[in-house]
């Protein structure tokens, strides 16, 4: 059970915070210990691979690429050494520091996964990259046909166990599409929910998804397609995402839910459930004036 809450807990946090422009005080950083294996290492990037153990009240055991603040702590280790590192999360940043070998090395497989490049996040004011998925009615659907008017997309999927994760963000968005229904500033803005488990979430699984949940089809699009697809677009707004072993109860992700204005720029990104859709509609008026 404590497994399970530490691997939820990546839910509400997410490791790659994105800067979301609020005007509230960030919070103070907090600091992880980290244990692990470096698969690689990546100077151009500022940016170490690293195969590590839980990490205590904060995610479970996976490989992820860390960023690093000081250029110093790229040479602090070679691919296949043991290493303790700190993980320093702060409101808008994640990166490691005082990497430290533990003197015990092996020689990386050939055959290890190691994460690709990651994109960095996107900032306000950049562009959505213009991506093509799959719509619930099967038809593909490029996010460039949504410029011209505002939009709202998040990340969710069907099969989520916990009411007050996924299924939250399925209600706030109905509440959302009640208030662009009922307000006619508001009218043209549409809402966009990416299934950040699209093997399992196909066009029809989604169709029934949205008819459960009243969408009007005119306000609200459900998308899916290939994983590599959705991990790429769900980066750049620094979604973490580990599907384990594809049971719902494993699939580890943090929450990303992104304002874009009708020019395909980000706005604002809220992070987590703790928005709520009053905030985000104060956000799309500030686009209407």
């Amino acid at each position: 059970m404590a497994r399970l809450a530490s691997r939820l807990l990546l839910c509400s946090i997410g490791l790659a915070a994105v800067a979301a422009g609020c005007s509230r005080a960030a919070p103070p950083a907090r600091q992880f210990e980290l244990t692990g294996q470096v698969l690689a290492v990546r100077p151009a990037e500022r940016e170490i691979v690293i195969k590590h153990q839980d990490i205590q009240n904060f995610m479970p055991a996976m490989t992820m690429p860390f960023k690093v603040k000081e250029a110093k702590w790229l040479d602090a280790a070679e691919p296949g050494d043991f290493v303790t590192a700190t993980l320093v999360v702060e409101d808008a940043s994640a990166y490691l520091s005082r990497v430290t070998r533990t003197g015990e090395h092996q020689p990386v497989p050939a055959d290890a996964a190691v994460p690709r490049v990651m994109d960095p996040p996107l900032k306000p004011g950049e562009a959505v990259p213009d991506t093509t998925l799959v719509a619930q009615t099967g038809q593909p659907f490029a996010l460039e046909r949504l410029k011209g008017a505002p939009y709202v997309l998040t990340f969710t999927y069907t099969r989520c166990p916990l009411p007050t994760f996924c299924p939250l963000i399925d209600r706030q968005f109905q509440a959302l599409q009640r208030r662009i229904l009922d307000n006619p500033a508001l009218r043209g803005t549409r809402l966009v929910t990416v299934s950040i488990d699209p093997v399992h979430d196909t066009p029809e699984v989604l169709r029934e998804h949205a008819n459960a949940l009243e969408a009007d089809t005119a306000v609200w699009t459900f998308l899916t397609g290939p994983v590599a697809d959705v991990d790429r677009l769900g980066e750049r707004f620094g979604l973490v995402v580990d599907r384990g072993d594809g049971t719902p109860e494993n699939l580890v992700h943090s929450l990303r839910t992104v304002v874009v204005n009708a020019k395909g720029e980000v706005v604002h990104v809220f992070e987590g459930t703790t928005w709520t859709p009053e905030e985000v509609v104060r956000t799309l008026e500030t686009l209407r004036s």
